[in-house]
């Protein structure tokens, strides 16, 4: 355990939050190793217009050389630091909207793309930033168009709520819901109580990789005494299935119904066989059920650094399904921008089938949750 670790403020979530490495000068004092690297003026471009944070203990979860320059192929640094190959033909262009489409934004907030659920963007900032979001417009810009989490949007989507009873579920997301305050959460819940007694109420969060203190006891109740029905936590490595992660989960568990896990499956992180059985079996192991595999999402950063084959994913997962806890398989789905599309694990023909060009690039053919005919990547 380091000195700075043994701090009375190390648990304190506030306090690694004051205390993430945001600029490259910071970065460098992080790893001094950087100094002197040929890694350093890419880092220097990439960071002009792109955020980048690490707390200390993501910080802390880094492996280093003897000259303490992160490996290159350590896997927490791969997701939070801009360090892209050249760019793919659906690689992320600062502009194109992947996910939101217009039609879909009842609010400035409030995406209501499936049926019988909508996602509130509770926040448009993070613990620490993965590189890869499909949500880079609003996280990732340090100059973000997107807007908000205002007093005007937020009425806007409780009057939404109140008017459509089709709606039965909403689900706080963001960039990361848990950078607000235990009084804004509370008050925010409060008031999705009141005009929907009978909603289900699910948070997206990665603060246990991030920032795990966030997790409080104080927190904890409010979730608790509003009722929330779900927490999923987005994870990608075994190596961030810490203690102190578990024991977030733990506080996690007294206070909500289910846990479960979203997996962004990608290249050099987790597309391993070993790597990503310890990830679903450490998961489980603590009650947590990894629920979606996520293929990578075009358009979004880093596409030529992490996206790996869907058929990869497909192989790994027939050779995870029955070899290990049958709850411990994640569903294999690939974000298609009309909707989430889960794949089976055998192909061949209609309606799903993989095709492959001259130039050994995939695209998957499938009908969607709406009877239309789709082709990832699109």
């Amino acid at each position: 355990m380091s000195e700075v670790t043994r701090l009375p403020c190390w648990s304190d979530w506030k306090w690694q939050q004051q205390n993430s490495v945001t600029t490259l000068e910071e970065l460098v004092g992080a790893f001094p190793g950087l100094a002197c690297s040929s890694r350093l003026e890419a880092l220097r471009n990439a960071l002009d217009t792109r955020r980048v944070s690490l707390t200390p203990y993501s910080l802390g979860l880094i492996q280093t050389d003897a000259a303490q320059r992160p490996l290159e192929q350590d896997p927490l640094w791969a997701q939070l630091i801009p360090e892209f190959a050249a760019p793919s033909p659906f690689e992320y262009d600062g502009t194109t909207e992947n996910w939101e489409l217009d039609h879909e934004m009842v609010t400035g907030i409030c995406q209501h793309k499936y049926d019988n659920r909508v996602i509130v963007r509770a926040a448009n900032v993070c613990h620490a930033y993965c590189q890869f979001c499909y949500e880079a417009l609003r996280t990732l810009e340090i100059r973000s168009p997107k807007p908000g989490l205002k007093k005007s949007e937020w009425q806007a989507t409780l009057d939404y709520l109140e008017a459509h009873p089709e709606v039965e579920e909403v689900i706080l997301s963001g960039g990361e819901p848990l950078m607000l305050s235990d009084a804004r959460l509370d008050a925010m819940l409060q008031s999705i109580r009141a005009v929907r007694p009978d909603i289900v109420i699910r948070l997206h969060t990665r603060a246990l990789t991030f920032n795990p203190f966030r997790i409080t006891q104080a927190l904890a109740s409010t979730l608790a005494r509003h009722q929330v029905t779900a927490v999923g936590l987005h994870v990608a490595h075994p190596r961030e299935l810490t203690d102190a992660f578990f024991t977030a989960v733990r506080a996690l568990q007294r206070a909500v119904p289910l846990l479960f896990a979203n997996i962004p499956f990608l290249a050099g992180v987790n597309n391993h066989l070993q790597t990503l059985r310890d990830l679903c079996m450490g998961l489980y192991r603590g009650g947590v059920t990894p629920h979606y595999l996520y293929q990578f999402m075009p358009f979004s950063p880093g596409h030529s650094r992490y996206a790996a084959p869907a058929s990869e994913a497909i192989s790994l997962l027939r050779q995870l399904k029955r070899r290990i806890s049958n709850l411990a398989v994640p569903e294999f789905v690939i974000p298609h921008v009309t909707g989430k599309h889960t794949l089976p694990l055998e192909l061949g023909g209609p309606p799903t089938r993989i095709e492959t060009d001259a130039e050994g690039n995939e695209a998957i053919h499938f009908t969607n949750w709406k009877g239309q005919a789709c082709v990832f990547p699109q």
